[in-house]
């Protein structure tokens, strides 16, 4: 597994979809052809003009992040009191159809509960590649961090479609906390376990079947069993203290 934190400038990335339609309009034929795709790049200049006007923004807690269902504590404050939150909240989550519940609010800034179901992107317009999110993931002075944790090929998927310009602050092997009992796997037995739990596979029903996870891990179906038993086992003597 790696773990990749990138950052890109929302002004960066409103300069390029603009200078891409200057252009489209030097070109002779472009015009004719273009007119969904300006007006998508039009929904888009919009959306990054409302994030530019949000003063932070912080994912506190990912609770919840699969192929279904998404559930996030987070906080938002805007540089302008008169914008409503639900206004920032249709532009930052474009890909999400949620409902969210305010927890708690101070001098502007508001804690947010967000849970719906995840609508997956098409193939072309994917930036994670399956990958998941993780903490830091946030706005900032115009700025935006994501972390994602992937395995080995859906972050090189990730880094060849440069949808944006951004810049990778850093590429690492996704290591637990040494306090975590996960620590205590092997190297096989953490990813056995880390992509069946993100995947669905302890899920109740099942959303991914035993043969299916021993194919995304590149294993025989009788590997898969003995790497989850031993992580399973091993996990619950960590938390039984035996």
């Amino acid at each position: 597994m790696r773990r990749l934190v990138i950052e890109w400038s929302i002004n960066e990335a409103i300069k390029r979809i603009t200078d891409r339609e200057i252009e489209k309009l030097k070109t002779p034929g472009e015009q004719d052809d273009s007119g969904l795709v300006k007006k998508a790049e039009l929904t888009e200049l919009n959306r990054l003009e409302t994030i530019k006007k949000i003063k932070s923004f912080e994912v506190l807690h990912i609770l919840r992040f699969d192929s279904s269902e998404t559930a996030a504590i987070f906080r938002l404050e805007s540089k302008d009191n008169s914008l409503e939150v639900e206004e920032l909240l249709k532009s930052l989550i474009q890909n999400l159809n949620v409902e969210y519940q305010l927890l708690e609010q101070d001098r502007g800034a508001c804690i947010y509960f967000i849970k719906g179901k995840t609508v997956q992107p098409s193939s072309e317009s994917s930036d994670r590649s399956g990958m998941y999110p993780l903490l830091p993931f946030a706005v900032r002075d115009g700025k935006v961090r994501v972390t994602l944790v992937g395995e080995t090929e859906q972050v090189k998927a990730f880094l060849e479609n440069r949808g944006v310009n951004y810049k990778v602050l850093s590429l690492t092997n996704a290591k637990f906390s040494p306090n975590s009992p996960i620590s205590r796997l092997t190297e096989k037995q953490q990813e056995a376990i880390s992509l069946a739990f993100r995947l669905g596979y302890f899920d109740t029903p099942r959303k991914v079947s035993a043969d299916e996870l021993a194919a995304k891990l590149g294993l025989a179906s009788s590997t898969l069993a003995v790497h989850l038993r031993r992580a399973e086992r091993r996990l619950f003597a960590e938390m039984l203290n035996e």
